[in-house]
This record gives structure tokens, sequence and C-alpha cells, in this order.
């Protein structure tokens, strides 16, 4: 059973997060986006919660906004010192550009990753951390996400002014400088 203060916290961050996405790929003129959550903290059903978080339509009612980026494809990692999780997502609106399931089995493959749910809509996924291979999960976590971003860059679904400067691509590194 989960623990109802770690379920709201999950709920916050990726409300939260869903807010972030929106007022970027504004910004940027963005379809895709990838990114990292904490609170799931490698979790496959946490970090689920944690997509339904940012894609709630915003209500106008609450003092906060959170959700509103139903409309932007994602990918969103999440790990513990063992796991990473990933979660594919797209849009009615973009499935002629990208299918979850392929994206997600092509930043998995690498790490011998293991699909768990697979549809073009939304697919998960996981990879076991081998400490060993003497990478950390949050390592691991960077490098998957920075693929994620490479393979939209691939297709021409990244725009080119979110990568032409010297920092990393947004979806990148402005979520995870916050590690």
């Amino acid at each position: 059973m989960v623990d109802t203060i770690k379920l709201k916290k999950v709920i916050h961050e990726g409300g939260k997060r869903g807010v972030e996405i929106d007022g970027a790929t504004c910004m940027g003129g963005m379809l895709f986006f990838c990114t990292t959550v904490d609170e799931p903290g490698g979790d496959l059903n946490l970090i689920i919660k944690s997509v339904e978080a940012m894609n709630t339509e915003p209500d106008p009612d609450q003092e906060e906004r959170t959700g509103g980026s139903r409309h932007i494809g994602k990918m969103v990692f999440s790990c513990d010192d063992e796991t990473l999780c990933a979660v594919a997502y797209i849009p009615e609106s973009l499935k002629e550009k990208l299918d979850a399931e392929i994206w997600l089995k092509a930043i998995l493959a690498p790490y011998n990753g293991k699909l768990v749910k697979a549809s073009p809509a939304f697919s998960t996924g996981t990879i076991a951390i081998n400490s060993e291979d003497g990478k950390s999960s949050h390592e691991i976590r960077s490098e998957a996400c920075r693929q994620a971003v490479q393979y939209l860059k691939e297709r021409d679904l990244f725009p080119e002014a979110c990568s032409d400067s010297d920092s990393e691509p947004m979806g990148d590194t402005d979520m995870l400088d916050n590690l």
C-alpha cells in the first residue's frame, strides 16, 4: 500500500512539473519534453501517478496552478539506488509523429532495460542499476534523459533553438541541475 503522504508529494511534484513543462514548451515551441522527477523514488506505480498529475487539466479555482501538459509528449525518469523507471507518454494529437513504445525501447536498449507496459500512447519500463558498472542511478538517469532528447533531435522533433546554446537542451538541464 502506498503511503498517502508520499503519494501527495508525488502528485504535487508532478503537477508542478506539468506547469513547468507547459511553460517551457510554450516559450520554445516544443511538442516533446524529457525530464526527471525525484518523489517517485524509482517506483513505477508512483512515476505513473506523477505523469498523470502532469497531465491533469489545471483547476482555475486552485490557488496554485498544477498540471496542464497533457498536450505535450514526454518521457519522464525517476530512480532509487537500484532501479531507474521511465514513462513515455504521447498525446493523441502527436501519435503520427512518435510512438511511445518505440521511443522507450530505444532508450531502454543500451541498458538492457525491461519494457513493462507497451502501447503507442503510454509505455513504461525499468532499468536495473548495476553498481559494479561504476555509474550511479542518478548518472544513468541523466544519461537516459539526454538520450531521449537526442532521439527526438534525430527525428526533427526537438527544436534547434533549444539546443543552440552552450547549455544542455531544455527539458534536460533545467530539471537535472536540481539533483
